[in-house]
């Protein structure tokens, strides 16, 4: 089974480049990997670090955080298509999949043909440390790491129904999770598994993945000393805290 995985990025270079390290870990070193990049005023060091790890890269917008996340989306679609690949799969930059076996566990599910869609399922507030982040408890549904079968969905048709949905202008037009939601009971109806191993950590257990509003600041930087990464700083804020101008607002996508 064949993976084409996007991360979807703003600002934050050393967590795209320890995603790409961690990727490759748990797909293997030939994994088709793109970085949907958000315009910042890091985006040619982005840019450079792509080239650097052998990488595609795309950059477009700034789109602002939700339109962001959906054009990552977007373009996951369409590389997955281009290389070929089984199923898409979508990942937030502070969202990392950590253990090999994360690729067993997909394939298990996907060995399936009518399971379409994947992505984690409602996180419980007592696994989220900081109070900033306790928010994310009220979304039934996770879209930090997305992950489809190719032909099930076309770009084209993302695209459409964001666009749609944000042009209504209401307070929670443009989230993801809501989109995604509305994709569950129409176009993946009965086709949709929600990954418990993906939404709960499990005590006593090498994680399967970091979530910057589950996991702690030293297992970001325990990941990057095991890939390399000497001097990893993570910063797991909220974007409302971290800059003024990336706010979670309706835009339109261009793909």
């Amino acid at each position: 089974m064949k993976f084409a995985i996007t991360i979807g990025s703003y600002q934050m270079p050393q967590f795209v480049e320890l995603q790409v390290r961690s990727l490759r870990r748990v797909f293997g070193e030939q994994v088709p990997l793109l970085i949907s990049d958000d315009w910042s005023d890091c985006s040619v060091q982005i840019r450079d670090l792509a080239a650097e790890l052998d990488v595609h890269h795309i950059v477009g917008g700034p789109r602002g955080h939700f339109g962001g996340d959906m054009a990552a989306g977007i373009h996951g679609l369409a590389f997955a298509k281009q290389e070929g690949a089984d199923i898409a799969i979508k990942v937030s930059q502070r969202f990392l999949l950590v253990e090999p076996v994360v690729k067993s566990i997909l394939e298990r599910y996907f060995s399936d043909e009518n399971t379409w869609l994947l992505l984690p399922g409602k996180v419980h507030p007592a696994t989220i440390p900081r109070a900033e982040s306790r928010f994310f408890s009220n979304f039934f549904i996770q879209t930090d790491c997305v992950c489809i079968r190719t032909g099930t969905l076309t770009p084209e048709e993302l695209k459409r129904r964001y666009e749609e949905a944000v042009a209504v202008r209401t307070r929670f037009a443009a989230y993801v999770e809501k989109l995604f939601m509305n994709l569950m009971d129409t176009v993946f109806a009965g086709h949709t598994v929600i990954c418990p191993e993906l939404t709960h950590p499990f005590p006593g257990r090498s994680p399967l993945f970091l979530r910057r509003c589950q996991s702690e600041p030293a297992q970001y930087q325990k990941l990057g000393e095991e890939l390399g990464m000497k001097s990893f700083v993570p910063i797991l804020s909220e974007w409302s805290r971290l800059s003024r101008s990336y706010k979670p607002i309706p835009r339109f996508v261009e793909a």
